[in-house]
């Protein structure tokens, strides 16, 4: 049987392409260890990358997520720059990171991170209760953890914030006096003093306040990885489409507890700017980002 020279180049060019998609659908991604045995958001964040990829596999071997060891955030962001012991991370996004590395620019949460409550000890719930505008809000102390961009979006409104470079050493300085408040993503603060009750039972959720400002976690990985970010993204995409991202924050133990979202209504709401965020970020398009009339009742 004699092969046309056409039909032998186009079976060697779809040869070349097969091999090239196999080449750069990686066999395992790794990915940073819970920080923590109370750690939730790992699985909330874990369970979301595994549905994305699966959902935009397309015939592809979806990888193997593979935990390599626990980091903080700064520690974090170095790793996956060098490539050697992580491939994908999820964190809360600025200018400078979307710089540096490939942003899949997605909100995983919906924005649901920059919706803040505080952790307070006990004996500081009276005080906060008259709390009523940012400019009362700056006479009180801040904690939040190294490295976080809420610490110059914070810093730039005015408010103080005092720093903790590892995690649950946050919860031992609020005990401690050493700052005033935690504020946390609306769905994080519940969960995190349930799994620590028995840790720090002076420590409580108020409820009574929200600070709010645009912010997003977004999965990154390094910019040499397009291939594995774009079928990130378009999984995030079909997700969205079939209502299944919403439907993953319905059901998983981090943030199902705040839905319907207007039970989680507060007053005062006091509002500050995010200049870290990229100034084209679609904040106002209900497709990604929940907004802030989505927290008012319909009775209102």
């Amino acid at each position: 049987m004699k092969w046309s020279v056409a039909l032998l180049a186009g079976l060697l060019c779809y040869s070349l392409i097969a091999v090239a998609e196999q080449a750069s659908t990686p066999q395992t991604l790794l990915i940073p260890k819970p920080r923590s045995e109370f750690d939730i958001n790992h699985q909330y964040y874990t369970s979301l990358l595994e549905k994305a990829l699966t959902k935009a596999a397309a015939g592809r071997t979806v990888p193997e997520l593979k935990t390599t060891f626990a980091m903080e955030q700064g520690r974090a962001l170095r790793e996956l720059a060098k490539g050697e012991s992580l491939d994908v991370f999820w964190v809360g996004t600025d200018l400078a990171k979307e710089q540096e590395f490939r942003a899949i620019r997605i909100p995983l949460e919906r924005g649901l991170m920059g919706f803040r409550k505080f952790i307070l000890r006990k004996d500081s719930v009276a005080k906060f209760n008259s709390v009523r505008s940012l400019q009362q809000l700056q006479q009180f102390t801040a904690c939040q953890g190294a490295f976080w961009p809420d610490i110059d979006i914070m810093r730039q409104s005015g408010l103080k914030v005092e720093e903790a470079p590892v995690y649950e050493n946050i919860f031992k300085q609020l005990v401690a006096g050493r700052c005033d408040y935690f504020p946390r993503g609306l769905h994080e603060g519940v969960i995190e003093l349930e799994k620590r009750r028995f840790l720090y039972p002076e420590l409580v959720r108020y409820n009574n306040l929200m600070l709010h400002y645009p912010f997003a976690v977004y999965f990154f990985t390094r910019k040499t990885n397009e291939a594995l970010a774009l079928w990130i993204e378009q999984g995030l995409e079909q997700m969205i489409n079939d209502g299944e991202l919403l439907q993953h924050m319905q059901q998983q133990e981090l943030t199902r507890h705040v839905f319907p979202l207007q039970h989680q209504s507060s007053d005062p709401w006091i509002n500050i700017k995010n200049p870290l965020l990229s100034p084209d970020t679609p904040v106002t398009d209900g497709r990604y980002w929940f907004q802030p009339e989505d927290f008012k009742s319909n009775d209102n």
